[in-house]
Parts: structure tokens; sequence; C-alpha cells
């Protein structure tokens, strides 16, 4: 003998169903949380819906490159300002010493036309450059690297963090430094 079915029987037995399989597949999220393939899902499904973070325009109000006396061993020295604007190249970039940045920059730049911007500057001993913040436009960046092209050994290379206000990149003998300017100090 057939019963009737209770309309309410039906639909408490479907939220049951979808309960369940909500449950399973919390489940297996959790198990694979640190799976890289769902790091990639998570990662590219923040991209679609727009929640990874973006290139911006650098705050710096100003940027001043200044040559010592002795700078470069009292030499002309060259010194590049790149924007970065592709976070793989990024990467590659951070670990890139100076002289294979000047040795290959414009293989770089063929291979990778869209990754950065660079801007090229070649100071003699007791020469400064000012650049404000109208100098860089709109550009849009995932950051800044410096680096200059020094006759001695080193790294010779430095990062700079767009959400500054700016900064001093000083040249030296054989090395330079970089002071952020601070909020409220005279510039």
């Amino acid at each position: 003998m057939l019963r009737p079915t209770n309309p309410t029987d039906e639909i408490n037995h479907a939220l049951a169903r979808r309960y369940s399989w909500v449950l399973l597949v919390a489940f297996v999220m959790v198990v694979l949380s640190g799976c890289s393939a769902l790091n990639s899902v998570v990662a590219g499904s923040r991209s679609l819906i727009g929640l990874d973070p973006k290139p911006v325009e650098p705050d710096w109000k100003s940027l001043a490159i200044t040559a010592a006396d002795d700078a470069n061993a009292n030499s002309a020295l060259a010194v590049d300002l790149v924007l970065v604007k592709d976070k793989a190249v990024l990467d590659t970039l951070l670990t890139m010493p100076a002289t294979k940045w000047f040795t290959s920059r414009h293989d770089l730049r063929r291979t990778f036309p869209e990754a950065f911007t660079v801007y090229q500057y070649e100071l003699v001993p007791t020469q400064a450059v000012r650049l404000d913040e109208k100098h860089f436009g709109k550009e849009r960046a995932w950051a800044a690297i410096v680096f200059a092209n020094y006759a001695s050994p080193g790294e010779h290379r430095a990062r700079l963090l767009l959400n500054n206000t700016g900064y001093s990149v000083q040249l030296n003998a054989q090395s330079f430094t970089v002071s952020e300017f601070k909020p409220g100090a005279a510039q």
C-alpha cells in the first residue's frame, strides 16, 4: 500500500541532502587547504572577482638622486629606476645584481615589453636629480627598484616601496644608500 507523501517531509529531506553536500564540500576544502591546486583555484577566484591587490601609482611626492664628490670612484654612474608592472618579473629582478641588470636590460625589455618602465639617468660626481610626482605620471606598478652600475662588486640594488612619501638615493664611492622621506620633514 502506497502512502501519500507529505510535502513538508520532501522539503526537509531535500534540505538535509543539500546540507550534507555543503558539509562534504567544506570538509574536502579543509582537508585540501594545504594543496597547491586548491590555493591556485582560490587565487584565481579572488582575481576573477577583483579581490587581489592591483598595481598602484607611486605615492612619492619627490625622489632625489644625489652623487657624492667621490661617487663611483669619481666616475660617471648609470642609475636606473625600474617600475615593475609584472609580478613574475618582479621576483626575478629582486634577486638580480645591478651588473646583470645593466647587461641584460635591453633583452629583458624586448622579451617583456609591458613588464616594466625604466627611467635611466647618468650622474657625475656632485650632480643631483630631483623628480616630483608629476614625473611618473599615471604609471602603475607592483614595486620600484633602483639599480646603480658601480665599478665595484656588489648587488647595488634597492627596492623602493610605492606607498612612501618619497626617497633620497645617495650615490657614494662604492655603493649607495636609500633614505625614506618622512611626512612633515623638510625635503
